[in-house]
């Protein structure tokens, strides 16, 4: 009942996160649309089309909690959890894909650059979005911190970055009528780097997750605690994670029988093990020991 509950809860927190993010960015892409038209910046339009793709990270992201919160059928005993990191790498290629599109602009506009006009709306809508931005990432890893999940740790990286992006934009826009350089051309180079940067950190962070990576050392020695608690440290041989998804994680410890049996470890402490590892990690842990080799 517990297990289900926390992902009934994920489940909720992705989803709402997902429905507040595309919100946020329409909002965004409509204001920043209008004033990039106005002011003639390459760089504005092209924030406005970062936004736009961070609504579709937000949709993908809805529709990741949504199929991952999916109970276990025969098709996928292990359940749907690793949605979640493929929504994640799908997010991360989003972001790719418009720093490479913001990029192609940007050089378009330094072989042909054009007189930018500054407005009071495309001063207002760039500060906008940098506070919403702010505010975003902020949320997101507030919520991050009830579920840890990959998804939003990646739209949590974009929304900083988009605020970084942003401030930059404004300074370029505001330092434009004072200096003949193709300020918009160069600005939309710098902003197209920052996005590409985040984009590839995050499809790094998640493919890693897809591929398995095993226990990391502060896990595994948050396993080892709970293992010597009822069994000596020199009785475990080998410590396996398999990683289906942030709610269905596996643990394989594999005992050395001679020290076990010389210690006399009962059914009573592995289970123990298991009981604690499950209620303090969320970890279904499975305890064997290789008799093969021992003999």
């Amino acid at each position: 009942m517990i297990e289900e509950s926390c992902e009934k809860s994920r489940d909720l927190v992705g989803k709402k996160t997902g429905i507040i993010g595309i919100c946020v960015n329409l909002a965004l892409v409509v204001i920043k649309a209008a004033a990039g038209v106005l002011s003639n910046s390459v760089a504005i339009t092209a924030d406005a089309l970062n936004n736009l793709m961070d609504c579709a990270s937000s949709f993908v992201a809805f529709l990741g909690f949504s199929f991952s919160g999916r109970k276990k059928d025969k098709r996928h005993p292990y359940g749907h959890g690793r949605m979640e990191y493929i929504c994640g790498l799908i997010v991360s290629l989003l972001i790719i894909f418009t720093g490479i599109s913001v990029f192609i602009d940007a050089v378009k506009r330094l072989q042909h650059p054009q007189q930018i006009t500054v407005t009071a709306l495309a001063a207002a809508a760039l500060v906008i979005g940098i506070l919403s931005k702010i505010c975003m990432a902020w949320y997101m890893k507030r919520l991050n911190r009830m579920i840890a999940s990959s998804v939003l740790k990646a739209i949590r990286i974009d929304n900083l970055s988009d605020a970084i992006v942003t401030a930059v934009t404004l300074a370029g826009i505001l330092a434009a009528p004072y200096t003949n350089l193709p300020v918009d051309g160069i600005l939309g180079i710098i902003v197209s780097a920052a996005i590409l940067k985040s984009g590839a950190s995050s499809f790094g962070d998640n493919m890693v997750l897809l591929l398995g990576e095993g226990a990391d050392p502060d896990t595994e020695e948050e396993i080892m605690q709970i293992v010597t608690q009822f069994i000596p440290a020199g009785s475990v041989e080998e410590i396996s994670l398999h990683d289906y998804g942030p709610e269905n994680r596996l643990v394989y410890i594999k005992l050395d029988y001679s020290k076990t049996e010389e210690n006399k470890c009962g059914t009573q402490a592995l289970s123990c093990i298991k009981q604690k590892i499950k209620r303090e990690l969320r970890m279904d842990a499975t305890l064997y020991w290789d008799v093969a080799s021992q003999a």
